[in-house]
């Protein structure tokens, strides 16, 4: 290897970079290429306790409709709203998508859930090269399979049992 020392570099108009510099221009590129764009429509089904959505996902400009209404009708809970709503934000693709969906059954936080859960299943659906990695590490591709336990025969509820009476 040669030295090369600052007059050797004077009389050159180029300067040549080596991969030990810090202005190089691969990261930025990389990072274009790497972002996810909105071009796809996609459909995924979430599940969460006993409520089921059917999820499509549009190019569009972030409109969100449920069964007719919008996300702040449907789910007045701000909760509510943040949990359907973060598959998107983990993909930074707030905006990019319309979102409909038909949800029934269950209670609002299972509807939630389960929304959740057919968003990120369908932003799988669309391109599961990039947004899966995301999606799997976030722990949104995961069904949540706790149901309530069963009434048994003799108790009240699935574990509670009536008063004892000693005599």
């Amino acid at each position: 290897m040669t030295d090369t020392t600052i007059d050797d570099l004077a009389g050159s108009d180029e300067v040549e970079l080596t991969e030990y510099t810090s202005e190089s221009e691969a990261p930025a590129a990389e990072d274009a290429a790497r972002r996810p764009s909105a071009s796809a429509p996609g459909a995924g089904t979430g599940r969460r306790k006993q409520a089921i959505a059917r999820v499509r996902l549009v190019p569009g400009t972030g409109e969100w409709t449920i069964n007719g209404r919008t996300l702040e009708q449907y789910f007045p809970n701000k909760v509510h709203q943040q949990i359907v709503g973060e598959p998107l934000k983990v993909l930074e693709l707030d905006g990019a998508y319309d979102v409909l969906v038909r949800v029934h059954g269950g209670g609002p936080s299972g509807q939630a859930g389960a929304v959740r859960l057919g968003v990120a299943r369908s932003l799988n659906g669309i391109d599961p090269e990039l947004n899966r990695p995301t999606l799997k590490k976030a722990g949104f591709l995961t069904r949540d399979a706790r149901v309530p336990e069963r009434k048994k025969a003799g108790l009240k509820k699935a574990r509670k049992a009536p008063q004892y009476s000693k005599r």
